[in-house]
């Protein structure tokens, strides 16, 4: 039975052209057969089997994430001239080329979501201008990451958030999406940059854990995983 389902779980993998990479790109991360005893033939079936099922679950998320829409929002909360003054307030000048002063995010509602919620990342941005450039683009990308191999990244998205003045001031920038049904639970890191005139000056991480069930209390919780 368990060579059948090793065996549907790694077709899958290998015919779902999202997924071609995995079994591949991901053995030495996924795959801990190594770690059983070399004579333990046993132990290594069931690691690889476990493998086999991390790289189908990449998979999904890779399939899904990928057609996940991310919605954007953006707004000016004070000017230019304001968010100068307010910095010369304490450095006196002002500084030659335009500067990210702030750059605050937060998730909400919250980091545990389940399938069908909406989720937000909030941005709150400031950045000063300067005295000799004048231009300030600002741009804020955010990357979704797989909960098994968080250094695969499935999907990014990057939005101006000043595109028509290219001032600088204070402002509220906002992605949001829907995870959808499906997804494999599990902690997925999200990472969001803010972008300076194209370079990028900062960086927040803003992690999710999805869960699948909520008990009669309305409490989120992990279905347990054998």
């Amino acid at each position: 039975m368990k060579s059948r389902l090793l065996v549907a779980i790694i077709a899958f993998a290998l015919v779902n052209p999202v997924a071609a990479f995995s079994l591949g790109d991901l053995k030495d991360n996924i795959d801990r057969s190594h770690k059983c005893k070399s004579n333990d033939q046993g132990c290594k079936n069931r690691e690889r089997l476990k493998a086999a099922a991390r790289v189908a679950a990449v998979a999904v998320a890779v399939t899904l994430i990928t057609k996940m829409i991310i919605n954007y929002r953006s707004e000016r909360i004070a000017k230019e001239e304001q968010v100068a003054e307010e910095y010369k307030t304490k450095n006196q000048n002002l500084p030659a080329e335009p500067i990210a002063t702030e750059y605050q995010t937060k998730t909400l509602p919250g980091n545990v979501v389940s399938p069908g919620q909406e989720v937000i990342i909030q941005s709150d941005i400031v950045v000063v201008p300067g005295t000799q450039q004048k231009t300030a683009l600002i741009e804020e990308r955010i990357a979704i990451y797989d909960n098994e191999d968080n250094t695969k990244e499935l999907k990014n998205f990057t939005k101006p958030v000043n595109e028509k003045s290219k001032q600088g001031g204070r402002y509220q920038n906002e992605f949001s999406f829907t995870l959808p049904e499906g997804l494999p639970q599990g902690v997925y890191p999200i990472k969001t940059e803010l972008l300076l005139n194209g370079k990028v000056v900062n960086t927040a991480n803003n992690d999710i854990q999805l869960v699948l069930q909520v008990n009669p209390a309305g409490v989120m919780q992990l279905v347990a995983m054998r």
